[in-house]
């Protein structure tokens, strides 16, 4: 079986020349789309530690966890400088060019040792086990109870091979559907009646932001 270290190092020599450390963020009560979605905020949180466990890398390589002992790659980051401050330390992290293939799609077996989240590479070899398919939203949470940003709807409208189940879900089932602006609170609500069901309709919103609707593309001229 294939290690991380070992297909990273087809496209760099970080993992060979440096100190490296990899680093799984993991919240128990979030889905993998959940964390990646506001990916500003999540390197804000791997940015500000209580602790000095970046002290002596160079870089981290730094990945979600997801179900079981599961982790997906997010990134290679270079420790570019520390600073203490009344929390505890905030590192500069300066994401490195280049694994635009392997972002949010190369998947690890992080091991038994889930708790420890920082460990060298060079003594923690790491199991490839997926590579997922590129823009993938994540498993389908269910009809009943879930939400999603335009910009996750725009990433779903793009890539549908890549999310299929979503598509088969959406596109089998009429329905009402709530949108809300998060800047002024209104809502709108709306019917999907079509041949392929509620993604019918949600796939024109997907393209535009408004489906034709001539309220919502008030709404969109406000906004830009």
């Amino acid at each position: 079986m294939l290690t991380f270290k070992e297909v990273l190092s087809l496209k760099t020599d970080i993992l060979d020349k440096y100190k490296v450390k990899y680093v799984r963020h993991k919240d128990n009560r979030k889905q993998y789309r959940e964390l990646i979605k506001d990916r500003a905020e999540l390197l804000k949180y791997q940015a500000d530690q209580s602790k000095n466990v970046f002290e002596k890398c160079d870089y981290i390589a730094s990945f979600v966890g997801i179900e079981q002992s599961r982790a997906v790659f997010i990134g290679m980051f270079k420790v570019d400088g520390i600073k203490e401050n009344s929390c505890g330390y905030e590192y500069v992290l300066n994401e490195v060019d280049g694994f635009d293939d392997f972002k949010e799609r190369l998947v690890i077996d992080w091991g038994k040792s889930a708790i420890t989240w920082h460990q060298w590479v060079d003594s923690n070899p790491k199991n490839i086990v997926e590579l997922l398919p590129k823009g993938y939203l994540g498993e389908f949470p269910g009809l009943l109870d879930f939400t999603l940003e335009y910009t996750e709807l725009k990433k779903l409208g793009e890539n549908l091979s890549a999310n299929r189940e979503w598509y088969l879900q959406l596109s089998s089932i009429n329905g009402i559907y709530l949108i809300l602006d998060k800047v002024t609170g209104n809502q709108y609500i709306g019917s999907a009646y079509g041949k392929e069901g509620i993604w019918q309709r949600w796939s024109e919103y997907s393209k535009t932001g408004h489906g034709g609707n001539e309220l919502l593309k008030d709404l969109c001229l406000m906004t830009l």
